[in-house]
């Protein structure tokens, strides 16, 4: 999947939204002629129409960014786990899933919910977080490479080549994980502003181990990613491919309903 692809899909998925949404007040109007209650009628579509509009203009919106960002894209092979800085995009799912973009455009990898039941879109979050949060990682071109088991406060990274447990975390406060692996034991310090337009990442000495910024695009990024808000991972150079799949669970679970 290429960048012009996300925005394809974002502007199908949100015109499908804005034509469902007119069936309510449809059958509502056709109700209200029938029992004479055309005010009563009209107060309970406007929410519908309200959505539907809003709906139709993100469609717009992804339809002419997906027109903005049909440039060639550069494939890149030889990479890490993922890029020092990668753009973080999302689609509708009952939980997450979470992609990740190189400066070029081009996917590089995916974290999304293994169980993609429909009737869980129904759900509040309330009633879908007591479902068991299974979330798989892989490459564009790879496959799933882990499993991220998120149980109550505590994360499980199994690695799929073996089945075997690479990392324990252990969430001790809201900004403090502990993590517990086969090499050492460390500490990730979160700090987030609100409404997670910036979440930085520390270890236990106050150095920054990754950086998520939204509102900020740097001009590396401009000639396929169109949408300025949209959140810029950012890896420091000394965090290995084992720190970047722990920290990249610690952000699923905080992004886990993002798109739900």
């Amino acid at each position: 999947m290429k960048i012009h692809n996300y925005y394809h899909y974002a502007a199908i998925t949100s015109l499908h939204a804005s034509i469902v949404a007119l069936i309510p007040p449809f059958l509502l109007v056709c109700i209200g002629v029938t029992l004479k209650q055309h005010q009563s009628v009209l107060l309970l579509t406007l929410p519908f129409i309200v959505y539907s509009f809003i709906s139709y203009q993100i469609f717009l919106v992804n339809k002419h960014r997906m027109g903005d960002s049909d440039e060639p894209v550069i494939e890149t092979t030889g990479e890490s786990i993922v890029g020092s800085s990668m753009a973080i995009q999302f689609l509708p799912a009952p939980s997450l899933r979470m992609l990740l973009f190189n400066k070029n455009g081009q996917l590089s990898a995916e974290i999304k919910d293994l169980y993609q039941y429909k009737f869980r879109w129904l759900l509040p979050y309330f009633i879908d977080q007591f479902f068991p949060k299974t979330y798989t990682f892989s490459k564009s071109h790879g496959g799933e490479l882990y499993t991220f088991i998120l149980k109550g406060k505590n994360i499980l990274i199994m690695n799929n080549m073996d089945d075997k447990c690479i990392a324990s975390i252990q969430r001790k406060s809201i900004k403090r994980y502990v993590v517990e692996t086969n090499i050492a034991n460390k500490e990730v310090i979160v700090q987030s502003s609100s409404f997670f337009m910036d979440i930085k990442l520390y270890n236990s000495q106050g150095e920054i181990l990754a950086r998520v910024r939204r509102g900020f695009l740097p001009r590396i990024y401009d000639k396929h990613i169109k949408d300025e808000n949209t959140p810029i991972l950012t890896f420091s150079e000394e965090v290995t491919d084992l720190d970047k799949v722990i920290l990249l669970s610690i952000l699923t679970k905080i992004y886990r309903y993002r798109n739900h």
